[in-house]
């Protein structure tokens, strides 16, 4: 969702579209982040970002029950829920993009390597340039076990910095802003 103006969404609408932005900054200039985006092929560094948030969703799924206490078909299943509820307020770009990544199961089609090469491919396609984001796969072949063990402390920075954000400017309580609503 593009735009800095939020006065048409609800206040608890726009703490969450705020919450995700902070999210995305806090994961882009984490300083792991910084050097797993190094490791991308030259040729594709310029999508490195796109690249290893796709990876990281990757070793996310695979470490889901050291993160969440409900199964990944219960998480997703609410949060998809939540965004069609939430389609009738959402402008007409926003409301599409919800519905692809529900179409295309996109938190979880990146389970597998195969998911993955799709996932990219997807993204792709919306580039302004032809590139062929699936061969950044190599990347996460020869790095996954590097990946892997820096998802953990990347996350816990991240979740820190997220519940930060939110005491300072939450004014209801953490369990109205559940996705399963």
């Amino acid at each position: 969702m593009r735009g800095a103006d939020l006065s048409a969404f609800s206040p608890r609408l726009a703490l969450g579209i705020r919450l995700h932005r902070r999210v995305d900054a806090l994961f882009d200039v984490h300083p792991a982040m910084v050097s797993l985006k190094a490791l991308v092929d030259p040729d594709l560094r310029r999508y490195a970002g796109i690249l290893c948030d796709v990876f990281l969703d990757h070793v996310l799924l695979s470490q889901w029950g050291d993160w969440h206490s409900a199964s990944i078909e219960n998480f997703t299943s609410g949060v998809y829920a939540s965004l069609g509820r939430m389609a009738p307020a959402l402008p007409e770009a926003t409301r599409t993009a919800a519905e692809r990544i529900a179409r295309f199961d996109a938190l979880t089609s990146c389970a597998s390597r195969a998911g993955v090469a799709a996932t990219l491919g997807r993204i792709a396609r919306r580039l302004k340039r032809p590139t062929d984001l699936a061969a950044g796969v190599a990347t996460l072949e020869r790095h996954g076990e590097r990946l892997a063990a820096e998802l953990p402390p990347i996350f816990a920075d991240v979740r820190s910095g997220a519940l930060a954000y939110l005491g300072s400017s939450l004014t209801m309580r953490p369990s109205e802003l559940s996705v399963s609503r």
